[in-house]
C-alpha cells in the first residue's frame, strides 16, 4: 500500500508528465528484456572485431590461437580443450584458496544472466519441436490417406526385384530423359541459383550443394562474406550531368594507357567494341576538349558530351584496367568505379529508351568486366551471369540488331556489318553461359548470319571460329530445347566443332605460321574453347553411351583426355606467354573444368601420367592467387579475378 501511495505521489509531480513513476516503469521493461545470445567467440568479441560463427572462426585461425575459440553453450569438442585459471589451481582450492571470493556479487549475477539466457533459448527449442512434430504428423497422416492397400501390397511385393535393377536400369535405358536440374549455392554470392542437368561442373563454377537447414553459422558467414552492396549505385546526384561523371576520369596519360591495354589484352580475345576505329578517332577528341576544358577552367563543357559515348569509354577503361599492370587494390577500386560510371552514363541516355549501338556495345563490355571481376566479396556476379546479359539481348533486339538488312546500298555496308558483328558478340558471351550452366539460351531462334570481314580473306579469324563454336551449339539447344540430345546427334555436333579447323587461318592451327606474340595468344586461346566444347560433348556421350555398342568407350575415353589435356596446356603456354590475358574468366573457366575431366579420367584410365600437368596447373593459380589477394583494413582477405575460385575448386 505504501509503494502504490509513493508511485501516485511521484506521479503528481510537477516534473513527470506521465501517470505512474517512470523509474519504477523503467526498471520493470529492463526486466522484460529480451536476452541476446552471443554469437561470436571470446578472442574477436575481446578485441570487438567480426566473429564467422565457426569453429574455430577465421580471426581466430589466422592469429594462431584456434584452442582458444569457443562460443557460448558449444562446449569444447572443436578447437581443443582449454584450461581454464580456476581448473589450473583445483589443487589451491582444495587447500582453502578459491578465486569465487575475489569475485563476490559479480559472479553471482553473471551466472544468473546466463542461466535465464539458456532457460529462454531452452523454451524456444521446446517451441520449435513441437511445431516439427506437429508438422510432421500432418504429412504422416497425409501420406496414409492418399496411399492405397492395393498400391502398398505392389510396392513391398516388387522392392527387392526394383532395387535389384535400379542401376543398370538407370544407365541402360534406350531413350534416356532429361532429369531435372539442381539448386546449388554459389560461394561468389551466396545466392541460390539452378544448374542445369548437363551443366559444367558444379565445383569449377563456384557452386556447392545448399545445406538441409540455414543454421545460425551459415548466416553469420554469409553476411560476412557477401555485402549489402550494389554495383551499379549512382554515386552522384539526380540532376548530375556528364561534366560531373568525368570527375572520375584518370589524367591523359592513364586513359592512354588503359587504352592501349585494351587493345592487346582484352579487344583480341572478346572484340565487344565492334567500331574500335571510329572510337579510337572519338577517343582522342575528347581528350583534346577535356584540354581546353581545363586550360579555361570551364568544368561544364563537357556537358554536351555523348552520355552514351561517355558510357562506352568508362566500359573500356574498365577493362583495360582489368589487363593493366596496376597494384592489385588500385585495380580493383578502378574497375568498380569506371563500370559504375558507365552505368551511371547509360542512365542519363535513357538506354531502355533511347537504345543506340553505343549502349549495347557497352552493356556487352560491362558483362564481360563482371564475369573477370569475379570477387568472392562482390554479390553482383551474378548481375554479369543472369540478367545483364540476357537484359543486353533484350536491348539489341529493340534496336533490330537480331535482324539481316535487306538494303544493299554501299553506304550501309559497313554500318551493317557492325551491327551484325555486335549481334554475334552478344550471342557469343550468352551461348558461353548458357552451355556453362546448362540453361536455354535467350535467343535461339534468329535469321542473322556469321559475319565476316569483307576485306579479310577467306580464312576465318578467331572471333570468326567463336562465332562458328556459338552457331554449333546454338544449333543443339535449338533442335534439343527440352529433351537430351541423343549420343548420334552429339556425336554430329562434335564433329562439327573439330571441323572448325579446317576453316580457320593458318596461323590459328599451326603454330609454325604464327609470326606474331598476338598470332601466338589468338591460337592458344582457340585451342582452349574448342578443346573445352569437345570434352563437354564428349562427357555428356560417356554418360549416356553406355549401352551403345556402336561407341567405342575406350577410344572415346582416351579422346576426351586428349582434348582436356591439350586445353589445359594451352593455357599453361598462354600464361608463360602473357599472364595478363590469362585473367579472362573464360579461360580459367575452361581450363579448370578440363582439369577436373583429367583428374576424373586420366588418373584412372591413363595411369596418372598427367599428374605432372595438373601440377603445374595448381602452381600457376597459387602463384595468381598470391598476387591477386590483399588484406584489408580489418585484416580480412580480398581477392580480385577468378583464381581464388578456380584453385579452390581444385582443392575440393
Amino acid at each position: 500500500m505504501e509503494n502504490h501511495n509513493s508511485t501516485l505521489t511521484n506521479a503528481k509531480h510537477p516534473a513527470n508528465p506521465y501517470p505512474y513513476d517512470t523509474a519504477y516503469v523503467s526498471e520493470l521493461l529492463k526486466r522484460k528484456r529480451r536476452m541476446r545470445g552471443i554469437k561470436s567467440c571470446f578472442p574477436c568479441r575481446h578485441r570487438k572485431v567480426r566473429c564467422d560463427g565457426s569453429l574455430p572462426c577465421v580471426s581466430c585461425v589466422k592469429r594462431g590461437h584456434p584452442e582458444l575459440c569457443q562460443l557460448p553453450g558449444r562446449g569444447n569438442d572443436v578447437g581443443g580443450e582449454i584450461v581454464s585459471p580456476r581448473e589450473g589451481t583445483s589443487q589451491d582450492n582444495e587447500s582453502g584458496y578459491s578465486p569465487q571470493h575475489q569475485q563476490g556479487n559479480t559472479t553471482s549475477q553473471s551466472n544468473s544472466s546466463t542461466t535465464q539466457s539458456i532457460d529462454l533459448m531452452i523454451d524456444r527449442l521446446t517451441k520449435i519441436e513441437d511445431q516439427i512434430s506437429s508438422l510432421k504428423a500432418d504429412l504422416l497422416q497425409t501420406r496414409t490417406a492418399s496411399t492405397t492397400p492395393g498400391t502398398l501390397d505392389i510396392s513391398s511385393s516388387t522392392n527387392a526385384n526394383r532395387n535389384s535393377n535400379l542401376v543398370s536400369s538407370s544407365r541402360r535405358s534406350s531413350a534416356p530423359s532429361k532429369s531435372s536440374g539442381k539448386h546449388f549455392v554459389e560461394d561468389a554470392t551466396g545466392a541460390t541459383i539452378f544448374l542445369g542437368s548437363h551443366s559444367d561442373i558444379p565445383a569449377a563454377l563456384g557452386c556447392r550443394q545448399p545445406s538441409r537447414d540455414m543454421t545460425i553459422t551459415d548466416a553469420l558467414v554469409l553476411d560476412q562474406l557477401v555485402p549489402r552492396t550494389y554495383p551499379f549505385t549512382s554515386l552522384w546526384g539526380p540532376e548530375a550531368g556528364t561534366g560531373e561523371i568525368c570527375v572520375t576520369l584518370p589524367d591523359d596519360s592513364d586513359i592512354i594507357r588503359y587504352w592501349q591495354v585494351y587493345q592487346t589484352g582484352a579487344y583480341p580475345f572478346y572484340p565487344g567494341l565492334v567500331t574500335i576505329s571510329q572510337f579510337e578517332t572519338s577517343l582522342f577528341a575528347f581528350l583534346d576538349q577535356r584540354a581546353s576544358a581545363s586550360h579555361s577552367n570551364e568544368p561544364s563543357a563537357l556537358d554536351d558530351v555523348d552520355p552514351s559515348w561517355l558510357a562506352l569509354l568508362f566500359a573500356v577503361l574498365a577493362g583495360g584496367v582489368q589487363f593493366s599492370d596496376d597494384p592489385i587494390k588500385e585495380r580493383d577500386l578502378r574497375s568498380k568505379v569506371f563500370i559504375c560510371s558507365s552505368f551511371q552514363c547509360l542512365r542519363i541516355s535513357n538506354f531502355f529508351n533511347n537504345t543506340n549501338m553505343n549502349q549495347i556495345q557497352a552493356m556487352a563490355l560491362i558483362g564481360h568486366c563482371l564475369r573477370n571481376n569475379l570477387d568472392t566479396n562482390s554479390a553482383w556476379i551474378l548481375m554479369g551471369k543472369s540478367f545483364f546479359a540476357r537484359a543486353t539481348m533484350r536491348l539489341a533486339q529493340s534496336i533490330g540488331l537480331h535482324e539481316e538488312n535487306t538494303s544493299e546500298s554501299p553506304d550501309s555496308s559497313l554500318d551493317h556489318y557492325y551491327r551484325r558483328r555486335l549481334w554475334w558478340i552478344l550471342l557469343w558471351q550468352d551461348t558461353f553461359l548458357s552451355f556453362t550452366y546448362d540453361r536455354p539460351p535467350s535467343t535461339i531462334n534468329h535469321s542473322s548470319s556469321i559475319p565476316h570481314n569483307p576485306e579479310s580473306t577467306s580464312a576465318y579469324s578467331f572471333a570468326e571460329c567463336i562465332f562458328s563454336l556459338c552457331q554449333i551449339l546454338l544449333d543443339r539447344a535449338r533442335h534439343h530445347p527440352t529433351d537430351t540430345p541423343t549420343t548420334i546427334s552429339t556425336l554430329t555436333y562434335k564433329s562439327r566443332i573439330k571441323n572448325i579447323w579446317n576453316d580457320a587461318a593458318p596461323f590459328l592451327v599451326d603454330k609454325s605460321a604464327c609470326r606474331t606474340l598476338q598470332d601466338h595468344l589468338e591460337r592458344l586461346a582457340l585451342r582452349i574453347h574448342v578443346n573445352y566444347g569437345i570434352c563437354r560433348l564428349s562427357r555428356l556421350i560417356l554418360e549416356s553411351a553406355s549401352d551403345n555398342a556402336a561407341i567405342d568407350i575406350p577410344t572415346l575415353e582416351t579422346e576426351t583426355i586428349t582434348h582436356a589435356a591439350e586445353a589445359v596446356e594451352s593455357f599453361l603456354d598462354m600464361h608463360r606467354l602473357s599472364s595478363n590475358v590469362c585473367r579472362s574468366w573464360a579461360f580459367v573457366h575452361n581450363a579448370v573444368s578440363c582439369a577436373f575431366t583429367l583428374r576424373s579420367f586420366g588418373t584412372t584410365r591413363v595411369g596418372g601420367e598427367y599428374s605432372g600437368l595438373m601440377g603445374r596447373l595448381i602452381s600457376v593459380l597459387e602463384r595468381e592467387e598470391r598476387m591477386s589477394s590483399w588484406e584489408d583494413a580489418d585484416t580480412n582477405v580480398r581477392c580480385f579475378g577468378p583464381y581464388s575460385r578456380a584453385l579452390r575448386a581444385l582443392r575440393e
